[in-house]
C-alpha cells in the first residue's frame, strides 16, 4: 500500500508542472496499513492536539521495538519523466539507515544553505527555496553526508553532481 503525501498540489503549484504524483510507503507493511487507517479518521480527531499526544506518547515504545528487529531505513526515490518529451527518464535515490538523524541532517542542511546565502531567509516549502542547480547541490549534498545510498540515473544527461553535489562524492567514496 503506498499513500498519497501532502506535497502533491505545492509541487504542482510551485514548479509549475503539470502532473505531480508522490507516493509513500514503508516496511514493514503493517505500518502502510496503519497509516491508511489513521488518515481515514475523522479530522476532529486528527486535530484534537492532546489526544494526539496522548497517541503518540502511547504508541512510541511500540514503534521503537518494532524499529529495533526490523529496522528503521528511510528511502526516497524520485523518479521524473516527461510525456512531451519521452527521452526524459531521471531517477534519483536516498536512503538512510535511520528516519530521526537523516530529518536532522536535512533540517541541518537547510539551515547551512540559509548560513552561506544559498537560500533566501523566510519560510519556504523546499520547490520554493531551492530554485537553482547549485542550491539544489548544496542541499542535497549536506543532506547526504549520513545516507548509505545515494544514486542517480539518467538517460538526459543528469549527472550525480547536478543532485548532491561533488562533496557529498568524496565522503561517499571514504
Amino acid at each position: 500500500m503506498l499513500a498519497k503525501l501532502l506535497s502533491i498540489p505545492f509541487s504542482h503549484d510551485i514548479l509549475d508542472i503539470g502532473n505531480v504524483k508522490t507516493l509513500f510507503g514503508t516496511a514493514p507493511g503493517f505500518w502502510n496499513t496503519l497509516l491508511g487507517a489513521m488518515a481515514q479518521l475523522p479530522s476532529s480527531l486528527l486535530s484534537n492536539e492532546p489526544l494526539m499526544e496522548k497517541l503518540a506518547i502511547f504508541s512510541l515504545p511500540i514503534v521503537r521495538v518494532v524499529d529495533y528487529f526490523a529496522g528503521a531505513t528511510n528511502a526516497m526515490r524520485i523518479d521524473v519523466s516527461c510525456e512531451k518529451d519521452p527521452s526524459v527518464q531521471e531517477t534519483a535515490l536516498y536512503a538512510h539507515e535511520n528516519l530521526e538523524p537523516c530529518v536532522g541532517e536535512c533540517v541541518s542542511a537547510f539551515c547551512a544553505a540559509l548560513l552561506s546565502d544559498s537560500i533566501q531567509p523566510g519560510i519556504w516549502f523546499p520547490e520554493e527555496a531551492i530554485v537553482s542547480k547549485a542550491d539544489t547541490a548544496t542541499v542535497l549534498g549536506l543532506s547526504g553526508v549520513g545516507a548509505h545510498t545515494l544514486e542517480v540515473s539518467s538517460r538526459d544527461g543528469l549527472q550525480y553532481e547536478d543532485v548532491w553535489g561533488e562533496s557529498c562524492r568524496q565522503i561517499q567514496a571514504s
